[in-house]
């Protein structure tokens, strides 16, 4: 018998945790996919919105704002933004979110019994011709032709502005019932109409059996009734200007207003398709005929609807340089918030403002020094994935999937009550993978901020993958938002972004095409930074902006925000060094980054502290301390099992006993540290391993945990380094590694020629030194660390005059066996790839994975103690994966989290070989690989995937009886 089984989120904290407490979280965790669902999402929601969430073509607004309306709440109209059109109604239920992803991956679809849609175009017209003039069919319309200004709240009420040509338009959704039939009613007011306008109002039939009839109940009131068979629909109209026109046109009822010579105000009621026999009554009562009240009375904010909530802080103190606050979220609210934290900024008083990606915004005060008490207060409600937030000037700017608005606080009460539109240039296409993200300034106040790419971003049966101008680059914008300017392209994730001293802008991204592993990167203005299918070129690029560093997957496989360190509170040898924060890890990286020859290369270290959560964005605050906001989604893990956090990190003063500069020179490489170290083990080489390695640029997603001899081009795994000799500085404080082959032309190895990878560009990608070591200070305090240090430049090498890589050394052929990697178990274990012996009675079982959903489509087996059966695994999905059974559900985490790290034995852990039952040969896309299980005992053996942290999704359930 075959069922699916729920999601569980495995985290580390479980790993010593009793019982009760790991129920606990797996109860919280898995109740996930339905948290949007479950959650009050205020008067509105913007979203991408499809009728159906596995077809693009099916999708009703790209840019759609769902505005729950009528008394019981239980209707909805939606406003596109790009199009300027109401887009479709409904009534029955709210928006429906899918699981996938913990909601992410497949955009909302209308909950209910539609009524009503418009055509795909825009909603309003000069020319009566409807026209769309833009080059793609995303983004909003030229802004002379229409630009959506914004919308008011007040209360549950909302009003949008936009315009049409010079026309002003305020438009507010209604909804009422009269008797059974259900009337969504459209107020509007125009100024500044000095010629004809058109209105699409909705989608109607218009062939010759179809009849338009007018029927008016004085000089500007009446109805249309619009007849096809045996069935109509009728609209009631109040208000409307001497000369309006109604036709249809194009499968669409059309209203023609004149030019006017004052302010119109008027109202439509769209009733229900009924039969022809029910349509009298209706008649009777769809005209409107109350007072037409101008609508900037809705504009005003309304009294506060959201009470603030109390939390309290929890200090820390390790004893070490670096304390870690947690400043804890309200773990339930009114309204079922689903906390999941973006981006964080801070006013002028110091309250924070603090995003989340479930669409609120909220105000945190009481991180003032000494309190122990916070208080939340829900800000903002209903934007679209919002991403970044930045406050210029205590106004505050938040970048959302379809714009970046400005939310003004008109009347003081800590809730914003106009959601200004400052620029919704940024198209939002068919693929949810496209997130809109960050946003920061710099010393001239441009606003800056990036848009990823789509998943998968290659052709799939022949369709190619659509990557529109905006994907994948880098947006500057002018500090009245009045433009995009695209300065960078090639981007892929960019899952964090800031600026430092001098404007200099720097990202991360995470592993993919064309990027082997993750990175950090600084930004090139004008360049082109690695992702070939954003390139936005007409040319095929053969090189790229090399990064600060690469991060070994195994050490992160999503790093996101990268913050330069200019707090005055913070130790001076830090100072304009980077932190960089992990959503995949839930950890903070410290990043040492040299400049040689121009070009930024670097070190990183992972710092010893502790977060709830993934972490997505970092910024210092006025009291000099560093704010972290996070989230836990789809293959990421944190340290407490929430959701999201939202923490602080305080320098407590102590020594840092850290490594604070690194220096790659010809035949050497030298490392700075914090503090005086005892000569005699710092100059030991027996306390030093080091490995080194590079990586391809290819379009194969990453590299799948193996790494490349920089020595022997071709061939697999790191190479031992040998260390010559070590001379410490005077100060104590110097260590200089001597390292005969460390030259230029080693860091500019390719491996284009060497290996058999699809795709494969001849180019080198730098010298990644992985350095373990185990000192003392002066003092005897004990530093064991490891540096992963980034080589695109050696100093004092005569090849190194150009940064420019023109000199590289492309090796064409494998000559050598690869060293073991320092980081993975040494001696492989035995994996199968093909079919184990079998007979007529041998059980198999087909288990497949397919496109991009981290799923096995086989959860749940069932069979008898001392049955065998063979597992056949398909992998037609576009990741490798695995099959890894364990003895029990307390097995997931530690096998899970261990074989991140196992990438030598193909992501098979040996040092918890203890805990599993079977496993599978690694399956890249397309392979198909097997597991020999034989049932031992009754229980519940669970069976996972531990490449790349997958284990915290896809998971199954083999059932002994």
């Amino acid at each position: 018998m075959l069922k699916s089984l729920p999601r569980y989120l495995p985290l580390l904290a479980i790993l010593s945790a009793p019982n009760a407490l790991f129920d606990a979280i797996l109860v919280a965790q898995t109740k996930g996919p339905s948290l949007m669902n479950a959650m009050d999402h205020g008067p509105f929601v913007s979203s991408t919105i499809s009728r159906d969430p596995m077809a693009t073509r099916e999708i009703v607004a790209y840019k759609g704002i769902a505005v729950r309306v009528g008394d019981d709440r239980d209707a909805v109209m939606v406003f596109d933004t790009d199009l300027l059109r109401v887009a479709t109604a409904w009534t029955g239920g709210f928006l429906k979110w899918y699981p996938a992803r913990d909601g992410l991956q497949e955009f909302p679809s209308p909950d209910g019994y539609t009524h009503f849609e418009t055509g795909q175009r825009p909603g309003w017209s000069r020319d009566g011709k409807f026209s769309d003039s833009r080059g793609w069919k995303y983004g909003p319309i030229p802004k002379q032709q229409g630009a959506y200004k914004g919308l008011y709240l007040n209360g549950n009420r909302v009003v949008f502005s936009y315009s049409i040509g010079s026309s002003e338009i305020l438009e507010m959704p209604g909804f009422e019932r009269i008797g059974e039939a259900s009337i969504f009613t459209r107020s509007l007011q125009i100024e500044n109409n000095y010629s004809p306008l058109h209105l699409r109002v909705l989608q109607s039939p218009d062939g010759s059996a179809t009849k338009l009839e007018v029927t008016k109940t004085s000089q500007e009131s009446g109805y249309v009734s619009i007849q096809t068979g045996g069935q109509s629909r009728l609209v009631g109209f109040q208000g409307l200007p001497p000369g309006a026109q109604w036709r249809l046109q194009n499968r669409h009822l059309v209203l023609q207003l004149p030019e006017l010579k004052s302010p119109a105000r008027f109202d439509l009621s769209i009733g229900p398709v009924l039969p022809n026999s029910q349509t009298a009554t209706l008649a009777k009562t769809i005209v409107p005929n109350g007072k037409l009240e101008s609508l900037e009375a809705n504009t005003k904010p309304g009294a506060a609807q959201w009470d603030p909530l109390k939390t309290t802080i929890k200090t820390t103190d390790n004893g070490g340089p670096f304390a870690v606050d947690e400043l804890t979220a309200p773990s339930q609210t009114p309204w079922n918030s689903y906390l999941r934290f973006s981006g964080v900024d801070f006013l002028s008083d110091g309250r924070a403002v603090v995003t989340s990606l479930s669409g609120e915004v909220w105000i945190v005060d009481g991180l003032g020094k000494g309190s122990k008490t916070l208080t939340w207060k829900r800000y903002a409600t209903g934007l679209n994935q919002p991403h970044g937030v930045k406050v210029v000037n205590d106004k505050i700017y938040v970048t959302a999937r379809d714009q970046v608005s400005l939310l003004h606080d008109r009347n003081g009460d800590s809730e914003a009550d106009f959601y200004e539109n400052f620029n919704n240039e940024v198209m939002a296409a068919t693929n949810f993978h496209a997130f809109t993200m960050n946003l920061d300034t710099d010393s001239k106040g441009n606003f800056y901020f990036a848009k990823a790419t789509p998943w998968p971003p290659v052709s799939r049966q022949g369709v190619a993958a659509e990557v529109t101008p905006h994907h994948g680059v880098l947006f500057r914008m002018p500090p009245d938002g009045s433009r995009l300017d695209v300065i960078a392209s090639g981007l892929r994730n960019p899952n964090g972004l800031s600026i430092g001293p001098e404007d200099e802008i720097v990202y991360s991204d995470n592993e993919g095409n064309w990027a082997p592993t993750s990175k950090v990167h600084r930004i090139r203005q004008g360049g082109f930074h690695g992702f070939m299918p954003s390139a936005q070129s007409d040319s095929r690029p053969n090189d790229f902006v090399k990064p600060i560093v690469w991060v070994p997957h195994f050490v992160d496989n999503s790093p996101s925000a990268p913050t330069f360190i200019e707090s005055d509170s913070w130790p001076e040898e830090l100072q304009g060094h980077l932190l960089v924060t992990s959503y995949g890890r839930g950890s903070l990286a410290l990043v040492l980054k040299e400049e040689v020859d121009g070009e930024w290369q670097g070190a990183r270290l992972t710092l010893p502290l502790n977060f709830r959560s993934g972490l997505i964005h970092s910024r210092f605050a006025d009291d000099g301390h560093l704010y972290l906001s996070g989230l836990t989604s789809w293959q990421s893990v944190g340290h407490g099992g929430d959701w999201g956090s939202f923490h602080r990190v305080r320098y407590t003063g102590r020594p840092l006993e850290l490594p604070v500069a690194t220096h790659a020179k010809k035949q050497a490489l030298e490392i700075r540290f914090s503090d005086p170290l005892d000569p005699s083990t710092a100059t030991d080489p027996r306390n030093y391993r080091i490995e080194q390695w590079t990586y391809p640029w290819t379009s194969q997603y990453g590299t799948r945990g193996k790494v490349f001899s920089a020595r022997n081009p071709g061939a697999e795994g790191a190479d031992n380094v040998i260390i010559e000799s070590i001379q410490l500085s005077e100060d104590g404080k110097t260590v200089t590694l001597e390292i005969p082959e460390l030259r230029q032309s080693l860091a500019d190895r390719s491996l284009g020629q060497a290996l058999d990878l699809p795709e494969i560009v001849d180019t080198p990608l730098g010298l990644v030194m992985a350095i373990d070591y185990t000192l003392k200070t002066a003092t005897g305090s004990e530093m064991k660390h490891t540096l992963h240090q980034t080589i695109h430049r050696v100093a004092g090498d005569e090849s190194s005059a150009s940064p420019s890589h023109s000199h590289h050394t492309p090796l064409s052929s494998p000559s050598a066996s690869p060293s073991p990697s320092a980081s993975s178990p040494s001696s492989p274990l035995k994996t199968r790839a093909s079919p184990p012996p079998m007979d007529a009675n041998t059980h198999v079982i087909d288990i497949q994975s397919t496109g991009i959903a981290l799923t096995y489509d086989v959860t749940e087996i069932r069979m008898k103690t001392g049955e065998r059966i063979v597992i056949r695994y398909d992998n037609a999905s576009d990741m490798a994966h695995n099959i890894v059974v364990v003895k029990s559900e307390a097995d997931i985490n530690p096998v899970g989290l261990a074989g991140i790290m196992a990438q030598s034995t193909e992501f098979i852990p040996e040092s918890e070989s203890d805990r599993i039952l079977a496993y599978s040969s690694l399956a890249n896309p397309g392979d198909t690989v097997y597991v020999d299980f034989t049932a031992p005992g009754p229980g519940v053996y669970p069976f996972i995937c531990t490449f790349s942290g997958h284990f915290t999704i896809m998971q199954g359930r083999i059932i002994v009886e």
